[in-house]
């Protein structure tokens, strides 16, 4: 996406007589695309919705504030994120302070510290067999790796905001199953079914694409976002296959690769930005705008939590839903509030990622359940 310069939105040219009628049009096709896919996404998961909100009425108040509860946590998670990464590139464009490392080291920092100290506060546990699963090579072999892939990830999820615009950014995170399943092969774990494999084969055709379709795309943006997926995806199955399996809760594991991703951020940082910070005297940024790092560190904090909360809440189907939802309402941010031109051929491309994102996860869905369903049957022989 490329943004739109305010002389051409406020001269006479053509570019800004047809700058309003552009921006409606685009706006309209990704309202048209986010309500279409929430509808399928509601009808195809909840085809009983209208009774169940009639029987929701009828519930006691219990059940009422439990689902307000659910709902208030799925909001959040709905904001929470965007709203970090519209915070993230204001920091580091608006501000002119393009140091992704320190940004993210910040954040990660932030977070190690308000744990560390609920659990020595009392108010956290973790537990001695967690010590005890992660001493000596344990630590190396399990807690090492996804702190690496953590700090990675964030590193370049915050660099690619100088290179490309927001919703590009939203676009090509609809690639990330398509990587998590290529590391799942790499790591010797069991391959999604047939109908998901053709979910992923849709996302990739979507993505070529959007990427065609991209007026103002960059090499290093590109591979800035793709570094970061993979490192996502690493981080996400080593996590499954390592953390799940001691069975940590999500303070331990919070507890545990919060403080060496954020040690191994600030060391990059030393290397790679500090005497420039200190040439450009951009540390003055930080002095003269606290407000905006505060904001960002909370949010950091709070999105290493929400995402758990909705999962613990509802189910991890939900949030990937909840998460295709947000990236089409980050689309539509970019083009409203940045004046980010979006190509039809890049907005069909979307759309056809988003439809193989959408039978990515139905098809993982529909075989979880399969599965449960087997394992009743068997238990009731």
């Amino acid at each position: 996406m490329r943004p739109i310069s305010t002389a051409d939105r406020d001269g006479l040219g053509p570019v800004g007589k047809s700058w309003i009628s552009t921006s409606l049009l685009q706006g309209s096709t990704v309202m048209f695309l986010f309500f279409a896919v929430l509808g399928m996404i509601i009808l195809v998961l909840h085809p009983t919705l209208l009774s169940r909100i009639v029987l929701r009425l009828e519930c006691s108040r219990a059940s009422l504030s439990k689902a307000m509860r659910v709902l208030l946590v799925c909001v959040a998670f709905m904001f929470i994120g965007p709203l970090l990464m519209v915070l993230n590139k204001e920091i580091l464009q608006t501000l002119h302070f393009d140091f992704p490392l320190t940004l993210s080291g910040l954040g990660l920092m932030t977070t190690a510290v308000v744990v560390r100290g609920s659990v020595a506060c009392g108010l956290c546990e973790v537990r001695p067999q967690t010590h005890e699963a992660v001493a000596e090579k344990g630590w190396c072999w399990a807690v090492l790796p996804i702190a690496m892939a953590k700090a990675t990830t964030l590193a370049c999820g915050n660099a690619v905001y100088l290179h490309l615009g927001l919703g590009f950014i939203a676009m090509l995170k609809a690639f990330n199953p398509v990587i998590v399943v290529f590391v799942m092969r790499l790591c010797g774990l069991a391959l999604p079914s047939r109908t998901a494999r053709w979910g992923v084969y849709l996302i990739i055709s979507g993505t070529l694409v959007e990427v065609k379709g991209e007026l103002n795309v960059t090499l290093i943006g590109v591979l800035l976002m793709m570094t970061s997926e993979v490192m996502e995806a690493i981080n996400l199955v080593l996590t499954q296959k390592f953390l799940q399996n001691c069975k940590f809760t999500l303070v331990e594991s919070v507890y545990l690769i919060a403080p060496p991703s954020s040690a191994l951020l600030f060391g990059a940082a030393v290397v790679l930005e500090l005497s420039r910070m200190n040439r450009e005297e951009k540390y003055r940024v930080i002095i003269d705008h606290p407000e905006y790092f505060a904001a960002s560190c909370v949010l950091g904090l709070a999105v290493n939590f929400v995402g758990m909360a909705v999962v613990q809440a509802t189910s991890s189907l939900t949030i990937k839903v909840l998460n295709t939802i947000r990236g089409i309402g980050v689309v539509f941010v970019g083009i409203l509030f940045y004046g980010e031109y979006c190509t039809t051929l890049e907005l069909c491309g979307y759309a056809v990622a988003i439809g193989g994102f959408t039978l990515y996860n139905l098809a993982q869905y529909i075989s979880i359940y399969d599965k449960t369903e087997c394992k009743i049957d068997r238990n009731d022989v």
